[in-house]
């Protein structure tokens, strides 16, 4: 067995060099082969009480709290984060006030 399976590809985490990662992957290394990722959105919730907006939305109606789209990624070092985070845990980022 390879010791190639388990290398850490972090760096290697933006989004130009993963689609042509999985570009290649998905056509057998055929040149100019270009997939689409679809990313999913995610809707502003408010900041008062919590209720789910829509994407187009920066107020709440019901209580006229900010929306806030839920970080999925930590802006500093790119690495997978949920809303129940205060800091990040790869890099120490804070991510609430």
């Amino acid at each position: 067995m390879s010791g190639d399976s388990c290398r850490d590809l972090s760096e290697y985490n933006d989004g130009d060099s993963i689609l042509d990662a999985f570009s290649a992957l998905v056509s057998g290394g055929k040149v100019g082969y270009k997939t689409v990722i679809e990313k999913k959105v995610y809707p502003p919730k408010c900041s008062g009480c919590g209720r789910i907006g829509r994407e187009n939305e920066k107020f709440c109606g019901e209580c006229g709290g900010k929306m806030i789209v839920p970080l999925t990624h930590c802006p500093a070092c790119r690495k997978s984060v949920n809303d129940t985070q205060k800091f990040c845990i790869s890099c120490g980022f804070k991510l609430k006030e």
